[in-house]
C-alpha cells in the first residue's frame, strides 16, 4: 500500500495591472506570498505613492474572487490570508485612479459605478470593477439576505446585505 499523500498548496505570485496603461506607471515591486501554519499566507509587498491594491485568490485560475479588504499607497504592505481549500493561487490586482488619495478614497469609490461601494464589494464577494458580478444581475439591485432592502440601502446604512436587518413583518387584523 502506497502511502497518503498531502495536496500542496501551489502559490502564483502574479501582479495583475488595472487602470491606466503599464508603461505610465512606476514599477511595481513584486509581492511575496509565503506559507504559514495550517492553512495560513501572508503577502508582503512594497506599496507604490498613489497606488489602490486589492489581493485576489482563485482555486482555479479561471474564477478569482476578492480578498475582504484594500490598501493604498506606498510603504509596506502586508496582509494574512487564511484558506482551508487543498489548493489557492493569489495574485497582487492594483491600478492608480483619479481622484483617490487616501485609503479611505479607495474604500469609498465606487470603480464601477454600480452605486456599491468598493469595501462594500470585496467584503461581501463583489467586483469592485464589475457591476454585475454575479449571475443574479446588478449588485446593486440584489438583496441576498430577503430582509426587503437592495444591496444599495444596505450599503447606504452600513449594513450586512447577508444578514436580514429589516425582516419583513407580517400584520394580521382581527376582529373582536
Amino acid at each position: 500500500m502506497k502511502p497518503l499523500r498531502k495536496t500542496i498548496v501551489a502559490l502564483v505570485p502574479l501582479s495583475f495591472l488595472i487602470g491606466p496603461l503599464a508603461a505610465d506607471l512606476a514599477p511595481q515591486p513584486q509581492v511575496i506570498f509565503s506559507k504559514g501554519l495550517q492553512g495560513t499566507f501572508a503577502a508582503d509587498w512594497q506599496g507604490v505613492a498613489g497606488r489602490t491594491y486589492f489581493i485576489q485568490w482563485s482555486q482555479d485560475l479561471v474564477s478569482w474572487n476578492y480578498a475582504p479588504f484594500i490598501d493604498f499607497g506606498d510603504g509596506m504592505h502586508s496582509r494574512g490570508i487564511e484558506s482551508s481549500t487543498p489548493k489557492g493561487f493569489f495574485r497582487l490586482h492594483y491600478g492608480e485612479f483619479e481622484g483617490i488619495n487616501s485609503l479611505d478614497d479607495a474604500m469609498n469609490a465606487d470603480f464601477d459605478a454600480d452605486g456599491l461601494s468598493n469595501i462594500f464589494e470585496v467584503t461581501y464577494g463583489y467586483d469592485p470593477f464589475q457591476a454585475t458580478s454575479t449571475i443574479d444581475g446588478p449588485d446593486a439591485s440584489l438583496d441576498p439576505d430577503g430582509d426587503g432592502m437592495t444591496n444599495t440601502t444596505e450599503n447606504v446604512m452600513a449594513l450586512n446585505p447577508m444578514v436580514k436587518d429589516n425582516p419583513k413583518v407580517l400584520l394580521q387584523v382581527t376582529e373582536e
